[in-house]
């Protein structure tokens, strides 16, 4: 998701945290206005240091390197608490256990020291044309997938993870993040109307006087820019996740991207290039988005069925179709840049 729009433009800001863009618009004075983005960088770069993988002394990384019990954060509790039921509703695909297996695939620094190792090829190129190992099934010597690879102590704030495991929050960290700082700034400054957007994990709210967001989504088979559509919004969340932005060419030659799958520990085997939940929570959907994408179109309509009816869910494939699950009723009204007779289906 980028370049939102307004008929009363917000002011907006931008600065980078949690090794992603991240963009602010509020309807405030100016004055107002920036205390509260400043507010809100102290808090996205106060979660990269207590949550990010790739800062030596983050608290991750010190329940990563702990023996036995360790007490947490409040801010680690939630997060952990909140993964937990993650892992259930996704019937094990998210899982919090991956980090070895990223590490393992080549995403062992940050993204964009990452970038730099890969060999020069056209983006797309790499996508469409190589595929990730095939799924060979669960793995169950590699990972456990029946159970979290942590114990958490209920009341008391201390975890305890399972020998050898190590933990990756990235796939919900940011998506807590952002609805978390966008509910203090409705509820504590009084802000009317505003938008967070972290890399794509968008929380937005509005009011009489701004009582629309227009966001637009990115079209993973162009160049980066390109849009392929838009929605349409007062009050709610987006996220979009996929494996055209965070892949890389390890050295070997061998295509790789930041979407693990547990049943095989390797970067998921998927037609779907690209999909973009709606709803009302941005971390419910990035998880979302990111268990279709790893899924899988076909796996991904059941498990949809069995577990969110009451999101949007629009995802593209490899091929350039478009799917679509969710209210048709109004699909004109909150997906206006889609057009349904073009290589759109609706499940």
């Amino acid at each position: 998701m980028s370049r939102t729009e307004q008929v009363a433009r917000p002011l907006r800001f931008q600065f980078r945290a949690m090794n992603t863009d991240v963009e602010v618009q509020l309807s405030a004075g100016r004055e107002e206005a920036e205390h509260a983005a400043t507010v809100v960088k102290n808090w996205f770069e106060t979660q990269e240091q207590r949550f990010s993988r790739f800062v030596a002394d983050s608290e991750l990384n010190r329940l990563n390197a702990s023996t036995g019990w360790m007490p947490i954060s409040a801010a680690m509790d939630e997060v952990l608490s909140l993964a937990y039921g993650y892992i259930g509703l996704t019937e094990g695909i998210f899982q919090p256990g991956i980090s070895q297996a990223l590490q393992a695939s080549g995403y062992d620094l940050s993204f964009e020291k990452v970038q730099k190792r890969q060999l020069e090829r056209p983006l797309i190129e790499r996508i469409l044309r190589t595929k990730t190992p095939e799924s060979s099934g669960w793995k169950e010597d590699r990972y456990d997938h029946s159970r979290p690879s942590w114990i958490q102590r209920e009341g008391s704030r201390m975890v305890h993870l399972d020998p050898g495991a190590e933990l990756d929050l990235g796939g919900i960290v940011k998506g807590w993040a952002v609805e978390r700082i966008a509910d203090w700034l409705q509820r504590t400054l009084h802000i009317p109307a505003g938008l967070i957007n972290a890399g794509g994990d968008i929380q937005v709210w509005g009011s009489p006087d701004h009582s629309q967001w227009t966001l637009q989504v990115a079209d993973p088979l162009q160049n980066q820019g390109a849009v392929s559509g838009a929605i349409r919004l007062q009050r709610g969340a987006v996220a979009t996740s996929g494996i055209s932005r965070r892949q890389w060419q390890n050295t070997d030659g061998s295509f790789a991207h930041h979407l693990i799958d547990p049943r095989t520990m390797e970067p998921a085997d998927t037609d779907v290039l690209q999909c973009t939940v709606l709803g009302q929570h941005a971390s419910q959907c990035e998880i979302i988005a990111k268990t279709v994408c790893i899924l899988g179109s076909a796996e991904a309509v059941g498990w949809l069925n069995r577990h969110y009816d009451r999101h949007d869910v629009l995802w593209m494939t490899r091929d350039g179709s478009i799917y679509f699950r969710g209210n048709t009723d109004t699909l004109a009204e909150h997906w206006p840049g889609f057009d349904p007779d073009h290589r759109f289906s609706l499940l």
